[in-house]
């Protein structure tokens, strides 16, 4: 799969790094399937299973996980770039769920447990229903014979961001998701661009500042470069000398 689209390439470039999947799992998960799962064995696969046609609405990753009775499941993340609700969803990680498991029929291995995880930041609260049955037209006595499974929905779009948990990478990458989509991103710049700064003493927090602020002037049309350019100058005449450098190099 070519990353093309800024969402497909922050996205990667944020949850591609086990420390950052980690801890928003760790935050995130329900508490018994948390036990279940030994989340300092993740580890990420190669490769994608998304269709062609739905890579401009999905970026997919899939970690390795090990399980506390010594096997091992996948945690399919699926983050929903539209910025809108997609009912049809759950068919739509059926599919991509059955591709990783035809990859192990091929290795000749038996199907691993595979969990799946949906990561939305669109404009509208998330309504739809999370388990597969949803989409299918049928009465109660059929739903024991048809094939069935819920999917772990996390929803940004309404939460600010001092009521998104998690350590500063995962907060910084989950509070720029959520601004993309928000109509008073031009309002709240100035602010979100302090709490990227959190990150400037990390190690690669400099490199990941960057990465950020070419998605914020990648990904949206409610911020044009030059907006975003003045709320850097303003960082930089209160005597930030990075947010002056960054400023510079970012004309």
């Amino acid at each position: 799969m070519s990353v093309q689209n800024p969402h497909d390439r922050f996205f990667r470039q944020s949850f591609g790094r086990p420390d950052i999947a980690r801890n928003f799992l760790e935050e995130y998960l329900p508490p018994d399937l948390q036990q279940a799962l030994d989340l300092n064995t993740l580890v990420l696969q190669d490769g994608s299973f998304v269709d062609e046609e739905m890579q401009t609405h999905h970026t997919d990753l899939v970690y390795q996980v090990g399980l506390t009775h010594n096997s091992h499941a996948y945690l399919y993340f699926l983050f929903e770039h539209k910025s809108y609700p997609d009912p049809w969803v759950a068919f739509q990680l059926l599919r991509y769920m059955t591709r990783l498991w035809e990859r192990q029929q091929q290795d000749k291995e038996s199907f691993a447990p595979i969990i799946p995880l949906v990561i939305y930041h669109g404009e509208k609260r998330w309504q739809v229903a999370t388990d597969f049955l949803a989409v299918i037209d049928a009465p109660p006595e059929l739903t024991p014979y048809l094939p069935n499974f819920r999917y772990l929905l996390n929803d940004f779009s309404h939460l600010s961001n001092e009521t998104i948990r998690g350590e500063i990478w995962l907060r910084v990458s989950l509070a720029i998701m959520r601004a993309i989509f928000d109509p008073a991103l031009q309002s709240n710049l100035s602010e979100l661009i302090s709490l990227v700064l959190e990150l400037r003493d990390k190690s690669k927090g400099i490199e990941y500042i960057y990465t950020i602020l070419y998605y914020l002037s990648d990904a949206t049309d409610r911020l044009s470069r030059d907006e975003l350019q003045v709320v850097l100058t303003r960082h930089s005449e209160q005597g930030d000398r990075l947010m002056t450098t960054i400023a510079q190099e970012f004309r």
